[in-house]
Parts: C-alpha cells; structure tokens; sequence
C-alpha cells in the first residue's frame, strides 16, 4: 500500500506548525529572488539614463576635436564681420540660450547663473571693445560647447534613478496581511 492510498491522519499542532514555518521561509525565499529581480530590472531600466550620458560625454569630445576648427573659425569670420555691438549682442545671446538650457533640465542656481553671467562678461566685454581673434572665438566655443554637454550630462543623469523595489514591498505586505488573517481564523 502506498502513501498515497493509505487513509489522511489529523496532523498533530507540531506538524502544522512546521509545516507553516517551512512555508514561511519557502515565501521569505520566492520574495527575495522576485525582489532581485525587480532590482535587476530597474538596473536594466537606468542603461537609458547611462546611454545619455555617455552620448553627453562623447558629444563634448567630438565637438572638441572635429567640430571645433570649422566653429571657431566662422565664429572668428563672424565677429571680424559684424560690428562691435552686434558681436557683443551674438555672444551674450549663445549664454542666454546656454542658459534657457540648463533651465530646462532643472538646473538652475546661484552658481550657474553666476557662472554664465561672468563667462558672458568674460567675451562681451572684449567684443565689444572689438578684439575679435581667433583666440577669442576659440575660447568662447569652447565654453559653449562644455556648457552643452554638461545639459545633456545633467539630462541623463536625472533619467538614472534607482528606488526600492515597490512591487516586491507591496508584496511582502499582502503576504504578511494574508498571513495575519489567517492566523486570526485560526
């Protein structure tokens, strides 16, 4: 005869106790593995905020090393072209849209605003007393173009986030709310 054609005898209170404390762990286990795999996940999530940054990165370089000559060479042409005033008016207006920019992803402080407003001193001012070399143009894109890598920096780093796996915690409370009516019947 089998165990399974053999007739069911009542557990005694130690059997169903163990049983239950068996269960338990065996629940406290399938949360842990589902709660790596929710971390797991939202890790996988964050490559998008990753990929930004490291688009933000590779844009800084690129720009710095291939794009630079032709930019700092028509910005040179630009200021040599127009009128002292003009070129003053060109410059401040790059650091009012670098700005707008940084605005845009949420950084804006005491310190960014300082920091554009005296760069934009820092090339208005000579522009403006008609000093338009190469230097100068050079200079001023390069500013210009940290500044945006930084917002696109800035940008991928506020889509990287990292939280407590919710739906694991949410879970474990039902688990523990079923586990407290139950006892509660019982």
């Amino acid at each position: 005869m089998t165990e399974a054609d053999q007739p069911r005898q009542p557990q005694s209170i130690l059997g169903l106790a163990r049983q239950l404390v068996s269960g338990v762990i065996q629940l406290g286990r399938l949360e842990f593995e589902r709660g790596r795999q929710e971390i797991g996940q939202m890790v996988a999530e964050t490559k998008a905020g990753a990929a930004l940054i490291g688009v933000g990165a590779a844009f800084a370089f690129l720009a710095l090393i291939s794009i630079d000559v032709a930019v700092v060479l028509a910005m040179s042409a630009l200021l040599d072209a127009v009128s002292p005033l003009a070129g003053t008016i060109i410059v401040v207006a790059a650091f009012v849209l670098l700005a707008i920019g940084y605005a845009l992803v949420g950084v804006v402080n005491v310190a960014v605003v300082v920091g554009l407003l005296l760069a934009a001193a820092l090339f208005a001012i000579p522009t403006y007393l008609g000093f338009t070399a190469g230097w100068l143009a050079a200079l001023l894109v390069v500013f210009l173009q940290l500044g945006l890598a930084g917002i696109l920096v800035m940008r991928g780093v506020h889509q990287v986030r990292i939280g407590p796996p919710n739906e694991t915690i949410e879970s474990v409370k039902e688990d523990i709310a079923w586990a407290k009516r139950l006892l509660r019947r019982g």
